[in-house]
């Protein structure tokens, strides 16, 4: 244990030593304003570390479980053990937690490790192979660079675990060659997070948080915002206090803003503006606070925007968008609600919006979610203690703390024999009529 402890203070230290490089590296990436850098990327790592160092003794040592008066004589337990050989494949929005944060935990865990980030934030993941060669020996960890061939090569290895994060394509295909190697897995992948919000929801409050969570990383966050449903009633006010919080987050030409980041690359830039163009074309009305939708492919930079008059039936809400648009339906039932979040397979995460708890309630009781923010959007991936995954399609298995760390480890039973009376062996062959007897009472009373 006190090896994996200094694994992980080594790699922190390393992480600190090479932030600059890493902020340097994730602006010419993403176009990531330092300030956001720092706190959706840096900090939520420095919590991490602490909140293993600080539990993984307790997470690691024996965890009693009660034992039944039918095994008297015994005791029972649980104890975590390494996995082993595992892989760590993280996405390009959020390349330095994203690829950290499970290495991490895995080290908490006592695996050796291998490492592929993203090929799509090339920068990032130089620097990120860096810090970890100088922190860790290769029989601890490797980062491995490279694109799909290197992946689909590393996933035909038998690992004993892989710890995928990104599309829900792509990660089929990871499940499907985990299944040649009988591989356990972690998948965290993504879908349409709806954000449902009723007309006693304060106005103001879910027009500021929702605007945050939808536009932060340009959009590229797995549990931003995809679309809003909105009581009708509230519609109008809604719109119009969301475009004045757009223009207080950016100015009055968010296109130019410092703060907004760039779109990964030109075909994912292309893809959300053919999405926008189909959504207009198939009626939808396109708001774009500061009149400039976007660039062009070289600067890659797309404007906060949100569409308007918007039906279910449009491209735009059929796949997941993962760009700084917002599409808005209306709903005057909760039928109407449920019947457009059913539409798509369930979510890694749901927003809720109202101040009547009845409301509340009925609208999780509704619905499914990897997680869920109830007026709050995007924070419960930060909390260490709170366990993060999806459902289904949006992903298996959980991350963060204590979830990944159990997610990395074998967890190993024992039974344990002790000096005390041990009746177990009066149910052993040959039967008479007392073993009968007793065997009777035991499947009655105990």
């Amino acid at each position: 244990m006190k090896q994996r402890k200094r694994n992980i203070k080594a790699l922190w230290d390393s992480v600190k030593e090479h932030q600059s490089e890493l902020l340097d590296a994730l602006k010419a990436d993403l176009g990531k304003p330092e300030a956001e850098a720092l706190l959706q990327e840096i900090y939520p790592l420095k919590k991490e570390v602490q909140y293993c160092l600080r539990n993984m003794d307790e997470w690691a040592a024996k965890r009693w479980a009660p034992t039944p008066l039918s095994l008297t004589g015994t005791r029972q337990y649980v104890k975590a053990e390494p996995k082993g050989r595992v892989l760590i494949i993280s996405p390009w929005n959020f390349p330095v937690m994203l690829t950290l944060r499970p290495l991490v935990a895995a080290l908490a865990a006592g695996n050796r490790v291998v490492v592929k980030p993203s090929e799509h934030t090339p920068n990032t993941s130089d620097v990120i192979k860096r810090l970890v060669e100088k922190a860790l020996s290769s029989d601890v960890a490797e980062v491995v660079l490279g694109g799909p061939e290197v992946a689909s090569g590393l996933t035909a290895q038998p690992f004993d675990h892989i710890c995928f994060t990104g599309g829900t394509g792509i990660g089929k295909l990871v499940m499907k060659a985990a299944a040649e190697q009988l591989c356990s897995v972690t998948l965290e992948l993504g879908g349409k997070s709806p954000v449902i919000v009723d007309s006693t929801a304060g106005v103001k409050s879910a027009a500021m948080k929702i605007a945050w969570g939808k536009y932060l990383n340009a959009g590229q966050v797995c549990i931003a915002p995809d679309y809003l449903l909105i009581e009708e009633k509230i519609a109008d006010q809604f719109t119009k206090e969301f475009e004045s919080r757009v223009t207080q987050m950016f100015g009055n030409n968010p296109i130019d803003s410092d703060d907004l980041g760039m779109i990964v690359n030109k075909a994912h830039y292309n893809r959300i503006l053919k999405l926008i163009k189909e959504a207009v074309k198939d009626g939808a009305k396109l708001h774009v606070p500061g009149g400039v939708l976007e660039l062009g492919e070289e600067r890659r930079k797309i404007a906060p925007c949100f569409l308007t008059n918007c039906t279910a039936d449009m491209a735009i809400m059929k796949e997941e968008i993962f760009g700084p648009v917002l599409p808005i339906l209306t709903w005057g039932s909760t039928y109407e609600v449920f019947k457009t979040v059913d539409l798509n397979p369930n979510p890694l995460a749901l927003y809720i919006f109202s101040s009547k708890r009845k409301n509340i309630d009925a609208f999780v009781d509704g619905t499914k979610a990897g997680s869920t923010g109830i007026n709050e959007v995007v924070i419960q991936v930060a909390n260490p203690a709170l366990g993060f995954g999806g459902i289904g399609t949006s992903g298996i298995d959980r991350s963060n703390g204590k979830y990944s760390f159990d997610g990395f480890s074998n967890l190993r039973s024992f039974v344990d024999s002790t000096k005390r009376i041990n009746a177990l062996p009066l149910a052993f062959p040959p039967f008479n009529k007392f073993t009968v007897a007793l065997t009777r009472f035991i499947n009655k009373w105990l």
